[in-house]
């Protein structure tokens, strides 16, 4: 399901640490922040009108679960001044031990810390696993980026205090724009006919949470799903008239096209790890606007 061979993965993250770990950490760039995800850096550039260089960890198009990063990426990371992280994503349990150790200087964000995570027992995806179950999918709900927005500014504020007259000013901007996606989806939330869609992964979790909706995924403890779960989710489908299934761009649309046919359900592809996060979030709205009312 990824793009990558897990193993040649694995020796190059080897190769970034080793390589990293041959040197003294350097001292934090003041032009250099690194995010986990493309959407932290849409905030980021938002905010400081791309006054600073942004490492993006994962690029779009990869599997946050087995992608890991290169020996350049890991450079960048241990030459900046912040690190904002989402919560749980597998690829960073090679290095986010050590982070302190490559740089000392580091602001470390954790963005889970200020929101109330959906949790569960550990997920494990096959190819990966969230940690205690967490879901990691935390920006893909405007309700959650209204609460986000405020820990990204001040934390850019502590950093590059120079940069604070830009900050405050872009920030009123960003968060009327988040918003308004918000009382959006609020509105066409309160007039849907039905409120459960399908998706392959997971990814809408706390959207559906905040806007009082029901995600039923495809996959089945993060594996592509048996014979019998597959003929389970056509009959669920068609019982509860499920309209819309939802699909990640990075992942297989073969069983997601088979309920859909059996069904008669609109498959959509959508990007959760698309940089252009105001976007991705207009995409929702409008499908769920289409198939949902």
């Amino acid at each position: 399901m990824s793009y990558f061979k897990r193993f040649p993965i694995f020796l190059t993250g080897l190769l970034g640490l080793a390589l990293l770990s041959s040197c003294a950490p350097s001292a934090p760039r003041e032009a250099v922040v690194s995010v986990s995800i493309a959407p932290l850096k849409y905030f980021v550039d938002r905010l400081t009108g791309e006054g600073l260089e942004v490492n993006v960890m994962v690029p779009q198009g990869s599997s946050h679960g087995t992608y890991s990063p290169t020996a350049r990426q890991m450079q960048k990371l241990s030459d900046s001044g912040i690190y904002f992280q989402v919560p749980s994503l597998g690829y960073e349990q090679a290095f986010i031990r050590r982070l302190r150790e490559l740089n000392p200087e580091i602001l470390h964000v954790d963005l889970g810390q200020h929101i109330e995570l959906i949790r569960g027992e550990r997920i494990d995806h096959g190819d990966h696993f969230h940690e205690g179950g967490i879901d990691p999918h935390i920006w893909m709900s405007p309700a959650v980026m209204l609460q986000l927005l405020p820990v990204i500014k001040d934390a850019l504020v502590q950093v590059y205090p120079d940069l604070t007259s830009q900050l405050n000013a872009n920030y009123t901007e960003v968060y009327a724009e988040i918003e308004a996606l918000h009382l959006q989806m609020e509105q066409v939330s309160s007039e849907l006919t039905t409120r459960r869609f399908m998706i392959f992964h997971p990814a809408l979790t706390y959207l559906a949470r905040d806007y009082n909706m029901v995600q039923v995924s495809i996959e089945h403890e993060g594996k592509e799903p048996s014979a019998a779960r597959l003929m389970q989710l056509i009959r669920d489908a068609r019982a509860e008239n499920i309209p819309l299934i939802f699909i990640q761009e990075e992942y297989d649309v073969r069983n997601a096209q088979l309920v859909a046919e059996e069904t008669g359900a609109q498959v959509v592809q959508i990007n959760p790890l698309g940089y252009n996060w105001p976007e991705e979030i207009e995409h929702l709205i409008d499908t769920f606007k289409t198939f949902l009312k």
